[in-house]
């Protein structure tokens, strides 16, 4: 079931402005994915619980889906080695 909207918060537009260009663009198209399928992405565990993870290359979307208002968040992209920091 795909999400009504995709909010991407404040911060995390300002980190996908200075990605680099391929990877910007390919992480443009991971949220037209998150949105047709919020549940695309993996579960966390342990101090992340209740968040999603989606891979792009070395890069990671974190996400929450409201399933009740079916609205995808993304809250952090970042490199794999310090998303989860």
């Amino acid at each position: 079931m795909p999400a009504k909207s995709l909010i991407v918060e404040k911060p995390v537009r300002k980190r996908l402005r200075k990605l680099p260009s391929i990877t910007h663009i390919k992480v443009i198209e991971a949220l037209a994915v998150l949105q047709a399928n919020p549940l695309a992405g993996a579960k966390l565990h342990g101090e992340l619980e209740g968040y999603y993870k989606y891979r792009v290359g070395d890069y990671r979307i974190v996400y929450t889906f409201d399933s009740k208002e079916s609205v995808v968040t993304v809250v952090k992209i970042e490199h794999r080695q310090g998303v989860y920091r």
